[in-house]
């Protein structure tokens, strides 16, 4: 990887780090490189999630709302 790193610490239950260290030989890679695959895959996952809110205010611009009653 060309890009310069950063050391982080962190704290993991004896089952996570089991699990950590089992995927990391399994896929045949450093546990640095498991960690940073999850964190990438959890920002597209949690990016692509769209917040009800937002979704509530899409439809409210297609229609004509007046009121709550009349999205429901």
């Amino acid at each position: 990887m060309d890009q310069s790193m950063k050391r982080r610490q962190y704290h993991l239950t004896e089952e996570d780090e089991r699990l950590f260290k089992e995927l990391a030989s399994q896929k045949g890679c450093s546990e640095a490189e498991i960690v940073r695959a999850a964190i990438r895959e959890y920002a597209l996952r949690e990016n692509q999630q769209k917040n009800p809110l937002l979704e509530m205010a899409e439809k409210a611009e297609r229609y004509s709302v007046d009121s709550v009653g009349d999205v429901i």
